[in-house]
């Protein structure tokens, strides 16, 4: 089975959009449609719009004379969020017909196909209405781009939406251009250093320039200044460029933050009991993008927490460094006590609870898994896959991430047709496979076929057909024994989705690569480099990782408070922060071929259709 069906799109995103762009009016469009003629007549259901405008349609002689009425109707639909109606009523009377209008008509099913979780639809109307001859017309084209950017935008390919809105800022009018430049410079802070470098290849006016002004601020060997000191021997080089008119949001912020700038850190963790490896790990990564910074460096104290029987105490004495920053603690039960202990220092806790709330100078940084499980779903989706299914082994950690996806899916509308856990054994593996994929029922029908009929049934068990992909909740080496046993019983077409926490080690030597491809997951950029470059357990490089981007964060604070859609690429993945005061990371997603790690969105990566 393709990964490539829907996408799941927040209602008010598209409402915005079809607002946005001009596609919703109020008037009937009959103005330009001379041959259209209004029915007057006592008996018209005038009090309803929408009513009248179906009411008029019906009373056209033909199909492309009722077509505007009938967009009309489904502009008001649109507008109402009743996307269904407006879907039924352009596919029934206004894209497949030929009038003046059906280039609008065309754009509009791609946005309501969007609301509806249909992508590949929205996009086969777009691409239906850039081979009409009125696509050529100056504001059809701008027109035509903005909405592939916002569909594309909506799906999360962030590659397509960057070449889309380069391309606008070359033909939009002066009064578009600021809102374009905002949202063509998120989509390439968006980009993961590997879609960077497959963008770098393309050849587009003006894009190189965005490119390098992120590339500034993806690199973390240079401190605030200095990368405002490149930037500016940017701007110098680059004058005609429009982020050079027009500097991003990031670096007008960073150039008044010399004052807010922290100048003294304190970094609470056990250091002394069972987690003082992982501390250590944490510790490393941050003291090594401290010394790797050249420059003024701010001062930093160390406070184990295992040496105070009350975190209270620990924190206090965090206070008493007099650091405009603190960072930690690490163990959930202290995490839990900050609510009560944060007044006016901003501290960055290095984990988070199941439930938090927002509070004032509280902040969250962790690799909590559900970040990797709603980079998955999105991934997913984007690639048309619907359905899922849980698959995991019974150890307590994975019972818990199998309740975190089951979660995460209610929350994201992510049908899961079934959830299990199975005992490693080969009877259990096959046990659950069978389960999973429906393979005893259809062992059942053939047994029960051959019961009624007298005779042996020649035919062979088939899977289930209504699965897209399983999230599976294990170690590799578990893995690559369940996925043999899918492609057994006829499901190869079936991915298996996973977390980080499946990437434990390299591949042993002994293992087949067939048993370990179309196995796809989320890995921080700091691993996601083959060989490794370190022999220390993956979990302790994702946490070497984790200290470097706290410290980044840390450095950094003013300006994610200060501009809210600011993001930074890095050692964990490209970091927002949220409303609730969490740092959201975006891993990379992977996959094995051929024995080698690749980037799985190269692998699934959609067509070039702009």
């Amino acid at each position: 089975m393709s990964l490539l069906r829907s996408r799941i799109i927040p209602l008010s995103i598209v409402t915005l959009s079809l607002i946005g762009c001009g596609t919703i009016e109020t008037n009937m469009p009959v103005e330009n449609q001379a041959e259209v003629s209004v029915i007057e007549r006592s008996d018209a259901p005038t009090d309803n719009p929408v009513e009248y405008a179906i009411w008029q349609a019906e009373q056209q002689p033909t199909e492309a004379l009722a077509a505007p009425f009938y967009l009309h109707a489904a502009k008001l639909k649109a507008v109402a969020q009743s996307y269904s109606q407006a879907q039924q009523l352009l596919e029934d009377h206004v894209i497949n017909v030929d009038f003046n209008d059906r280039f609008d008509g065309l754009l509009l099913y791609s946005r309501v196909s969007a609301a509806q979780n249909s992508p590949l639809l929205a996009i086969q109307a777009l691409s239906q209405a850039r081979e009409l001859p009125v696509a050529e017309l100056p504001q059809n084209r701008i027109n035509l781009l903005t909405t592939h950017a916002e569909v594309m935008t909506t799906l999360e390919i962030w590659p397509s939406v960057v070449r889309n809105r380069v391309k606008l800022s070359t033909i939009l009018p002066p009064t578009a251009q600021p809102e374009n430049e905002m949202l063509l410079w998120s989509a390439v802070q968006n980009l993961t250093d590997n879609e960077l470098s497959y963008l770098k290849t393309t050849n587009l006016p003006l894009l190189p320039g965005w490119l390098e002004i992120s590339r500034i601020l993806r690199n973390q060997d240079l401190n605030v200044d200095q990368q405002l000191q490149q930037f500016n021997r940017w701007q110098v080089n680059n004058p005609s460029h429009p982020a050079s008119i027009n500097p991003p949001a990031d670096f007008k912020i960073m150039a008044s933050l010399d004052d807010q700038l922290p100048n003294a850190f304190a970094i609470l963790l056990p250091m002394s009991k069972e987690l003082q490896t992982a501390s250590s790990a944490i510790l490393d990564g941050m003291l090594r993008q401290y010394y790797t910074n050249t420059g003024k460096r701010p001062r930093i104290d160390i406070i184990d927490t295992d040496q105070y029987e009350d975190f209270s105490e620990a924190y206090q004495t965090a206070l008493d460094t007099e650091a405009e920053i603190i960072i930690g603690p690490l163990r959930k039960q202290n995490v839990a006590r900050l609510p009560s202990l944060v007044t006016d220092i901003p501290t960055i806790a290095l984990n988070q609870l199941d439930t938090m709330q927002a509070h004032q100078n509280l902040y969250h940084f962790s690799l909590n898994v559900d970040d990797d499980i709603r980079e998955l779903m999105s991934f997913a989706k984007q690639e048309g896959a619907v359905t899922s299914a849980i698959l995991a082994i019974q150890d307590t950690w994975a019972l818990r991430q199998s309740d975190q996806f089951q979660r995460l899916a209610e929350d994201s509308d992510t049908p899961v047709l079934e959830s299990l856990s199975y005992e490693d054994t080969p009877l259990g593996r096959q046990r659950a496979i069978k389960s999973l994929l429906q393979i005893d029922e259809s062992e059942a029908r053939i047994s029960s076929v051959a019961q009624w009929t007298g005779q042996s049934i020649e035919t062979t068990s088939r899977a289930r057909q209504d699965l897209d992909y399983v999230y599976y909740v294990g170690k590799m080496d578990n893995a690559k024994q369940i996925r043999p046993l899918i492609d057994f019983y006829f499901a190869n077409d079936i991915p298996m989705l996973a977390s980080q926490t499946l990437h434990d080690g390299k591949p042993s030597s002994n293992t087949k690569n067939e048993d370990i491809e179309r196995i796809i997951f989320t890995e921080v950029p700091a691993l996601s480099q083959q060989p490794s470059k370190t022999n220390s357990p993956y979990v302790l490089q994702r946490l070497n990782a984790l200290g470097n981007d706290s410290y980044l964060i840390a450095s950094r604070l003013p300006l994610f408070t200060l501009v809210r859609s600011a993001k930074l690429s890095a050692k964990t993945g490209i970091i927002t922060l949220n409303e609730e005061g969490i740092f959201n990371r975006r891993p990379n997603i992977l996959t094995y071929k051929k024995g080698a790690l690749v980037d799985a969105k190269q692998e699934y990566r959609e067509s070039e259709a702009y």
